[in-house]
């Protein structure tokens, strides 16, 4: 890493690499362009809805540096429900590439990149297929990760850390271009209708008004996701019994046989809303519950975006990068004692998470909730500087190459 100096404090050594990028040329005719810039588009993931969700503060730190220009999102079709309502972008252009060659979606985002005539493109994703067709639609200030052999298709080529949270990575994004960026929480924008609509589906499932726990015991990726639908079944029991909440089972298509084992194992009877729901509904939902567990899935994010008090519980591969260890919100994990090099790996660390350790964290953030102020409630939403690290915890040196990167 640059600036050996550093090497005790990942998180500032990194940092060092961004700001290395900020007094260099390159940079200089980005800010040159992005002062006189009309269009800006911002590419992410066409596959994963949570991935968008965690660059919304960049997005809205972005609007804040320029918010004369157009930004417009290019992303998976889902982003364009998620983010519906979000006061930072101009537009949102969905691309799906399911059922699609590369060579379709290739052109289609050629199309879009050429028609729209943008001045400037952030790309948060690490595709090179991206980056070519971004360089090929001759947009003229191109600014995104150097990893994936792209560092010739970009004009601004920044480092990526896979040691560090993806929220922090993105606002590198900002801080290599010499503009102050301050960590935050993902956002999401759910409207009093949508809330209403969201109360009366739960009143329609025999929701009695008090306090809701939401739990997803699905996962895609199951064998290196999902911590197990009874484990979340008994620890549901005990925080029901509680907090006297009723238990709301989430998740998406093909997650159904797992939400019904753990429904089985409960002792009290769960709302099950499972692949029964919109997008939007099931989001304003979520933003109904005290608190969330879960898996690494986009839900998890969507609940940390609406501030709903929350435990995920990740495997090694996954928590530096997409964890959250901030007030209300805790990540769990345990760390191997080689690295993670493979699935079995990952399914024996998430194994050996302790449900008395979810119960602990759980009645933790629960208290926190409790405790907080209106006013502070309000602190925690907005971009204020936070103590780093504010996410969760760091890579080991020996762990700097996680087996899977998305």
């Amino acid at each position: 890493m640059p600036g050996s100096e550093n090497q005790s404090d990942p998180l500032e050594a990194s940092r060092a690499g961004a700001r290395a990028v900020a007094g260099s040329p390159a940079a200089d005719r980005a800010r040159a362009a992005l002062a006189g810039a009309r269009q800006i588009a911002i590419l992410t993931k066409f596959r994963f809805m949570g991935d968008t969700v965690v660059a919304t503060p960049f997005l809205g730190q972005l609007r804040r540096h320029y918010p004369n220009a157009a930004i417009t999102l290019v992303a998976a079709p889902s982003v364009q429900t998620a983010l519906a309502n979000c006061p930072h972008l101009d537009r949102i252009v969905p691309l799906d590439v399911r059922g699609r060659s590369r060579w379709q979606h290739g052109r289609e985002l050629y199309s879009v990149l050429r028609s729209g005539r943008f001045d400037v493109a952030f790309l948060l994703n690490r595709s090179l297929h991206c980056a070519a067709t971004t360089a090929l639609a001759a947009v003229p200030a191109r600014i995104g990760y150097v990893n994936e052999f792209r560092r010739t298709l970009l004009t601004v080529p920044i480092p990526y850390y896979f040691d560090r949270n993806e929220v922090d990575c993105h606002l590198d994004m900002l801080r290599a271009l010499g503009m102050p960026a301050t960590d935050a929480l993902p956002d999401l924008w759910i409207s009093e209708e949508e809330q209403a609509r969201a109360r009366e589906i739960l009143r329609e499932r025999g929701w009695s008004g008090g306090p809701l726990i939401g739990v997803q015991p699905g996962a895609n990726d199951p064998g290196i996701r999902e911590w197990g639908a009874e484990r979340y079944a008994r620890v549901a029991d005990v925080l029901a019994q509680e907090t006297g909440a009723q238990i709301v089972l989430m998740g998406g298509e093909g997650e159904g046989a797992t939400a019904a084992r753990m429904a089985d194992a409960l002792h009290a009877h769960p709302i099950n809303l499972v692949a029964e729901l919109k997008l939007r509904d099931a989001l304003a939902v979520i933003g109904q519950c005290g608190l969330w567990l879960g898996n690494d899935t986009g839900l998890l994010h969507c609940a940390v975006a609406q501030r709903v008090a929350s435990v995920g519980l990740f495997g090694p591969n996954k928590v530096v990068r997409w964890g959250y260890n901030a007030p209300r919100h805790r990540s769990l994990v345990v760390f191997p004692d080689e690295p993670a090099r493979d699935d079995s790996a990952v399914r024996r660390c998430l194994d050996a998470i302790a449900e008395e350790d979810v119960l602990a964290a759980a009645r933790t953030v629960l208290r926190e909730t409790e405790g907080a102020s209106a006013g502070a409630w309000q602190e925690a939403r907005s971009l204020a500087p936070a103590k780093p690290p504010y996410f969760a915890a760091t890579l080991t040196s020996s762990l700097l190459a996680p087996a899977r990167r998305r």
